[in-house]
């Protein structure tokens, strides 16, 4: 079972941006996703067979987070990495492309489940990081239809290291363009809990990220 513990805001319009090493330039990758608003929990082990988190320990998918290249130029991503992270394992990151805003991946499952419900072309066409390459894009429209921009949905491979779960406030990724490197940083919350009577057992997880937001 996945339980979206607070409301997803999508598409957003003003691009929040934060930690570029390149100082005094404008980041070349934007963000599309409203910042310390959406929260994700896995349950882990979940006993329903379609969820496909059998184990403590089996992988969960997130892909709260999407992007666009606003420069004249493509970028690199180089890695990517959980803000804050407390018993939790990033096991690999892959980028999605969304022509035109359209076809986006679930936001959140057992990460088995992710190319069951993605565009079986798109999913073929998904890149790995290091080495995920974003190129620019000329449009400025974000609704989704045959104007809009072309975006990237970034797709988190989770994992629990034990069984009482764990959480993140957030991912940090590293970019290259040209000779000059970037950091962004990304305040969506990724956990995952044990099983109980009505969902996974994410109470605590929450209030942590939330604090850890408050805070930051």
């Amino acid at each position: 079972m996945i339980r979206h513990l607070a409301a997803l805001v999508l598409m957003a319009t003003v691009p929040l941006t934060a930690g570029c090493s390149a100082v005094g330039r404008t980041q070349p990758l934007q963000m599309g996703t409203v910042q310390k608003g959406a929260k994700a929990c896995a349950e882990a082990p979940n006993i329903a067979p379609s969820s496909k988190i059998p184990a403590w320990n089996s992988p969960a998918g997130y892909a709260l987070n999407w992007y666009y290249n606003s420069s004249a130029s493509p970028v690199e991503m180089e890695s990517v990495s959980l803000i804050d992270a407390h018993n939790l394992i990033l096991d690999g990151t892959i980028v999605y492309e969304m022509p035109h805003s359209e076809n986006p991946l679930v936001q959140a499952g057992g990460w088995p489940t992710f190319p069951e419900y993605a565009n079986p072309v798109l999913w073929a066409r998904r890149q790995s990081i290091p080495g995920a390459v974003i190129p620019p894009q000329t449009s400025t429209i974000s609704v989704p239809g045959p104007k809009a921009r072309d975006e990237y949905q970034f797709a988190l491979e989770i994992t629990a290291k034990t069984p009482a779960g764990g959480y993140a406030i957030g991912d940090q990724i590293t970019y290259r363009q040209g000779n000059s490197q970037y950091t962004i940083r990304s305040y969506t919350g990724y956990a995952i809990g044990p099983p109980g009577p009505d969902g996974p057992k994410c109470q605590a997880q929450e209030n942590a990220i939330e604090a850890a937001w408050q805070s930051s």
